[in-house]
């Protein structure tokens, strides 16, 4: 208390600027810190994790060949994770639909052993927006959708969940069609993109903020194949939609001409997945 009471002092013998300053310095610093000190007053019953990379379906003509490819590349560092190409004479094979999304994946893990029921989470990033589509793995029922949650001044997309059982993991994937807006966030304007977690509820336990770890985008994607092909006797779900099927039809029946992504680095695996 003595200790509050002198900082107390210290702060009001400060000039007025410094005062801004300093409450300025404490507002950005606060929400960081906040989920680490209600952690060690709070158990950690579901655990998150974060990554997200670009996914590019496309292709290009040089003389009589034309390239086609399938991309997925990591969002912070620009660097590609993995490339499939493929080339024809041009005329031959054409790919349907070619385009570009923000693949967001949460990683959710129930921690306690205990089913977690009415699990509600909201997630906030210059990525998300009203055509974000939400993919579940099967284990799981979810819904999803842009709202403004109550007492915040940004919107978030809400995740609902009905159940996640004792000690289960799940993964949910955010699809969001690069658009003009965001290719100009990313690509033009170089903004970075951020993921936030501002809250997660359930009706076993009150609403808090998470403490979100960064997965590496390589082993996200590792443990996505894992998932679809089964041979992880470990995990107990599977993905229900593959995103990155080279056939999968647009939604959108408008007939534009795409714009290549800019041109991803190369990079060394240990730190093409890093962010």
């Amino acid at each position: 208390m003595k200790f509050l009471k002198k900082c107390w002092q210290w702060f009001w013998r400060q000039s007025r600027l410094n005062k801004i300053i300093i409450l300025g310095l404490f507002a950005v610093i606060v929400p960081f810190c906040l989920p680490t000190v209600v952690s060690w007053f709070r158990p950690t019953i579901i655990k998150v994790g974060v990554a997200f990379y670009t996914y590019e379906r496309a292709s290009f003509s040089e003389g009589t060949t034309t390239t086609y490819f399938f991309e997925k590349r990591n969002l912070v560092t620009n660097c590609s994770l993995r490339l499939i190409k493929e080339t024809q004479p041009t005329g031959q094979d054409p790919i349907a639909n070619p385009q570009s999304w923000v693949i967001l994946k949460l990683l959710l893990e129930n921690a306690s052993d205990q089913p977690l029921t009415h699990l509600r989470l909201g997630v906030r990033s210059p990525a998300l927006s009203p055509t974000t589509e939400l993919l579940t793995s099967p284990n799981v029922e979810a819904t999803g959708h842009m709202d403004t949650p109550l007492r915040a001044t940004r919107p978030a997309y809400i995740i609902s969940i009905a159940a996640i059982a004792p000690a289960t993991s799940t993964v949910l994937s955010l699809k969001t069609p690069i658009d003009d807006r965001l290719r100009r966030f990313i690509y033009e304007d170089h903004r970075t993109v951020t993921v936030q977690v501002p809250f997660v509820s359930a009706g076993q336990f009150r609403e808090y903020p998470p403490i979100v770890s960064r997965t590496n985008a390589i082993k996200i994607l590792n443990r996505e194949g894992l998932l679809r092909t089964e041979d992880n006797r470990e995990a107990d779900e599977a993905l229900a939609s593959t995103l990155m099927l080279p056939d999968e039809s647009d939604v959108s029946s408008k007939s534009t001409t795409y714009q290549l992504l800019p041109k991803s680095r190369t990079c060394s695996e240990g730190e093409a997945g890093m962010w």
